[in-house]
């Protein structure tokens, strides 16, 4: 009697397991992709800060998709039908979808901080070249 019980009392184990999956961080990215900082002061001191951000999202990311796949891993333990085998190669192809979006915003974000930085390089030489003493000529110095 207590054997046909098992997969019951291992899946109400399993339960606390899936809730804590299932949740998501509680703090959001910073930069939403594609924003735009409002004062060009503010961009350059936080230049490469959406690069931070983006990279930060990818590795929850992949931290919270580890976690779901070991979560069905376990699940398919206690999976006398074979249901999580149907599931498994659906969830991975979302995992990789997921994956490649978030990627392609971290490359998006380091385009946009490599841009600024030869923006303010070139802004720097005009700057630099502008405020070079120039020789007084004998015609003024009369």
């Amino acid at each position: 009697m207590m054997l046909s019980r098992l997969p019951s009392l291992g899946l109400l184990a399993v339960l606390p397991l899936l809730t804590a999956c299932n949740q998501t961080t509680a703090s959001p990215p910073a930069v939403e992709p594609g924003a735009v900082a409002a004062d060009p002061a503010v961009a350059s001191d936080s230049m490469g800060s959406g690069v931070r951000t983006a990279l930060a999202d990818a590795q929850a990311t992949r931290e919270r998709q580890s976690s779901q796949a070991t979560a069905l891993g376990v699940m398919s333990f206690f999976d006398p039908i074979g249901v999580t085998d149907l599931a498994e190669p659906i969830m991975k192809a979302q995992h990789q979808r997921e994956l490649e979006e978030k990627y392609r915003w971290v490359d998006e974000e380091v385009q946009k901080t490599i841009a600024e930085a030869e923006e303010i390089k070139a802004r720097s030489r005009v700057g630099a070249h502008a405020a070079k003493p120039r020789k007084r000529t004998t015609a003024a110095a009369e």
